[in-house]
């Protein structure tokens, strides 16, 4: 279907540019476009597709959805772990501080009898 080219272009041009034009114009348009037919195709196909990408988008947010609840459950137990933990070292900073007492009485006790047996010791031999 040849296109209608204004009067004012056809007597710029004149009647055989103008008729040139307008077949390799229609030419143009025929090799790119596409027939009526195939774009409905293609738009039905396309509204098929949406529809589909929309499912997967819905089931994509469902399974963000999951993923987000498991991890933040995941969360929760390793905030119970490290609690845990903390707990251990405050027991063990108390062992440590206990045992560190415990090895300094018994440094004393045992500095304190080795005295006392060195005075007994030194009494004893030097008594009549």
């Amino acid at each position: 279907m040849p296109i209608s080219i204004p009067r004012s272009v056809r007597e710029a041009w004149g009647e055989e540019a103008t008729d040139n034009f307008n077949v390799w114009f229609n030419q143009a348009i025929q090799a790119a476009a596409v027939p009526r037919d195939e774009y409905r195709q293609v738009l039905s196909r396309l509204d098929i597709l949406e529809h589909d990408v929309a499912a997967v988008k819905q089931k994509l947010g469902d399974l963000r959805r999951e993923m987000n609840e498991r991890f933040e459950r995941m969360d929760g137990r390793f905030d119970q772990i490290n609690e845990r933990f903390d707990r251990m070292n405050e027991r063990f900073d108390q062992m440590y501080d206990r045992m560190l007492v415990m090895t300094r009485w018994t440094i004393g006790v045992i500095a304190l009898f080795g005295t006392a047996v060195t005075i007994l010791l030194a009494v004893a031999q030097f008594a009549p």
